[in-house]
């Protein structure tokens, strides 16, 4: 199977392989496509940090409110405080994420 690209002639397109092509023509096609495929794996890479770091705050998130219902109930004074606390972390991990 030959490599094959989209190619205009007389205001249409159709496909034409790159060796159907002038050499100038195919290596600037091949370098776009590199680009384009190059920020393809970028975006990849950036979408698969930004899964981990949603599942680390998730699990901590999961287990700072376990640990807060537990000190609710050995010590309700605090109750305020330890909402106060789980939801300013779960903020500021929300915020870090949406900034990745």
């Amino acid at each position: 199977m030959r490599d094959s690209q989209i190619a205009v002639r007389n205001g249409s397109m159709s496909l034409q392989p790159l060796d159907q092509m002038t050499p100038s023509l195919a290596r600037q096609t091949r370098r776009q496509i590199e680009r384009v495929v190059g920020a393809g794996m970028v975006k990849e890479a950036h979408e698969q940090v930004r899964a981990i770091l949603a599942n680390t705050a998730l699990e901590n998130v999961g287990a700072l409110s376990a640990l807060e219902a537990h000190l609710i109930s050995i010590a309700p004074l605090g109750e305020a405080r330890y909402k106060h606390i789980v939801d300013a972390y779960a903020m500021g991990a929300a915020r870090e994420i949406t900034k990745w």
